[in-house]
C-alpha cells in the first residue's frame, strides 16, 4: 500500500469496525467484492479513487477536498461533532437503557403501587425514547435509572424518586426547548490571507 493512502484506508477500516459492518455487508452496500475490500484493507491492493469513494459512501462518509487553510476549522468542527453526537450503537444502547427503565417502573408500580412520580418517570422515558439525545443526556438517563434501581419506589425513598422524576423531566424540557445549535466558526477567515 502506498504510504499516501495508508491513513485513508485505516480510517475506512476503523469506521467499518466501529459501525460493526462486516466486509461482506460492506461489499453488498458498496458494490465491490468482499475479496477486493479485503485486499484494500490489508494493503495488498491500492484502491482506485472510485472504489475508495464507493466504500466511504457505503459507510456514510463523504470524500471532499478542503482548502488547506480551512483544515483546522473543519477538524475542529468534526472533533466537536464526534464528542457531542451519539453513534448508532450508543443510540441502540440508549433505547435498551430506556426500556430497562420502563420495565423497572412497571415492576416498582406492581410492588409499591402507582405514584405521581413513577408516572412522571414513565412518561418522560416514553418521550426520551424518540428524542435526539447527546452523550451527556444518555449519561443522565443511565444514572437516573441506576439510582431508581438502587433506591426503589418504597415509601422510605419517596424524596429520592421525586428527585429522579424531576431530573428526567428537566432533561426532557432541555431537549424540547433548546434551540438547534447553530454552526459556530472556529475563527474568522480573512480572504486576504493566502499564505496558508
Amino acid at each position: 500500500m502506498d504510504y499516501k493512502s495508508e491513513d485513508l484506508i485505516r480510517a475506512i477500516r476503523d469506521r467499518r469496525a466501529d459501525l460493526g459492518v462486516s466486509q461482506r455487508a460492506l461489499s453488498a452496500r458498496s458494490g465491490l467484492t468482499q475479496g477486493h475490500i479485503s485486499q484494500i484493507e490489508t494493503g495488498t491492493l491500492e484502491p482506485g479513487l472510485s472504489s475508495f469513494i464507493d466504500m466511504a459512501r457505503a459507510l456514510d462518509l463523504e470524500v471532499m477536498l478542503v482548502p488547506k487553510k480551512f483544515l483546522p476549522a473543519v477538524q475542529g468542527i468534526l472533533r466537536q461533532t464526534s464528542t457531542d453526537q451519539s453513534s448508532p450503537q450508543e443510540g441502540e444502547a440508549a433505547l435498551r437503557e430506556i426500556a430497562r427503565g420502563e420495565r423497572l417502573v412497571i415492576k416498582q408500580k406492581q410492588l409499591y403501587g402507582s405514584s405521581a412520580d413513577l408516572d412522571r418517570i414513565a412518561d418522560t422515558l416514553r418521550f426520551l425514547r424518540r428524542a435526539p439525545l447527546r452523550k451527556p443526556d444518555l449519561q443522565i438517563v443511565t444514572d437516573a435509572i441506576n439510582k431508581l434501581r438502587r433506591h426503589q419506589a418504597s415509601p422510605q425513598s419517596k424524596d429520592i424518586v421525586a428527585a429522579i422524576a424531576t431530573e428526567l423531566q428537566q432533561l426532557r424540557n432541555r431537549v424540547v426547548h433548546s434551540p438547534p445549535e447553530a454552526p459556530r466558526s472556529a475563527y474568522a477567515i480573512d480572504d486576504e490571507d493566502d499564505d496558508a
